[in-house]
């Protein structure tokens, strides 16, 4: 059997996944090229991936020995999860175990843009903080007491309904399928994007999702309003939101973009009111940890035929 792995895993991994199969490991932190995984998993069993590598249906069309991709990440649009299925190709990935990181990395989102913390920590770097005190200085606005609504409600965003508890919020949510939650008020999207302090988004992109939150979306928030992505950039027309920062209407907290690495020429690299993460929702030891794990459990239940212990549609 033959496993490629699409990322630089540690020696330790390399020697576990040795002793199952012979292992072609990428080892540049540079994305791998389509050709060259097109020719490593020609006769591959398995593949080893992340959000960086595309595995698209050209790939899966060459990779006919292929039984299973596992992915080191909850969300699988970097995979043609309809061509995998349709060259019988099982999918593991990592659900559960970067919830609370990503929980409170939305949370600290909010407090972040609502509290103006990037805005203060570059006033004092600049050497502009010079008059001390003053009654008007940076004046924010509260989490406690907030509405806040949210679009999704799977794991993660019932862990951000936790957390928002303790702040006193009123918490409103809106979902594809119906559910009930305890301390959360379900409503249709428009009356959560008009009624909402907070809109923070948990919902998977999807072809059905992808600009869902678009100019007419945005509009309808209130003035003020704050717009956190912790989910996929692709969710939110970046336009949009820009003109909406720009106007000085709207505020945001980002972790995800439409394009990854964020251009630095991006306008919202230049903007007030909105603060800017690299895709860290998962970036903790422990939980990055957790996730390889779990990927690699994925990946050898998949060569010896065994259930995985996280296969995408199983649940």
């Amino acid at each position: 059997m033959k496993v490629v792995v699409t990322f630089p895993i540690p020696d330790v991994a390399k020697k576990m996944i040795s002793k199952h199969a012979v292992l072609q490991c990428w080892e540049s932190e540079e994305g791998m090229p389509l050709s060259v995984l097109i020719d490593w998993t020609t006769d591959a069993d398995a593949i080893l991936t992340t959000l960086t590598c595309p595995i698209s249906s050209e790939v899966l069309m060459h990779a006919s020995q292929l039984k299973i991709i596992s992915t080191v990440s909850v969300g699988v649009d970097h995979i043609d999860v309809g061509a995998a299925v349709e060259h019988g190709v099982i999918i593991g990935h990592t659900p559960g175990v970067l919830t609370d990181s990503t929980a409170d990395l939305t949370l600290a989102l909010m407090l972040g843009v609502g509290r103006r913390v990037a805005e203060g920590d570059a006033l004092i770097r600049s050497g502009a903080w010079s008059d001390g005190w003053k009654p008007n200085l940076l004046l924010g606005t509260d989490l406690t007491g907030a509405t806040v609504g949210l679009i999704g409600l799977g794991p993660i965003g019932q862990a951000v309904a936790a957390r928002l508890s303790g702040f006193g919020c009123r918490v409103i949510a809106w979902n594809r399928t119906v559910r009930s939650v305890q301390g959360i008020e379900f409503v249709d999207c428009d009356t959560l994007l008009s009624t909402a302090d907070i809109v923070s988004l948990h919902i998977a992109l999807t072809p059905e999702t992808v600009g869902m939150i678009g100019q007419q979306e945005l509009a309808m928030m209130q003035d003020g309003a704050m717009l956190i992505n912790t989910a996929r950039g692709a969710l939110v027309d970046e336009a949009a939101l820009v003109a909406e920062i720009k106007s000085g209407r709207l505020r945001a907290g980002l972790d995800v973009y439409t394009e990854e690495p964020l251009p630095l020429a991006s306008e919202l690299c230049e903007l007030p009111g909105c603060v800017l993460l690299p895709h860290v929702g998962s970036a903790t030891a422990r939980t990055r940890r957790a996730m390889f794990e779990l990927a690699l459990a994925n990946l050898f239940a998949g060569l010896q035929g065994r259930d995985l212990p996280a296969r995408l549609g199983a649940n």
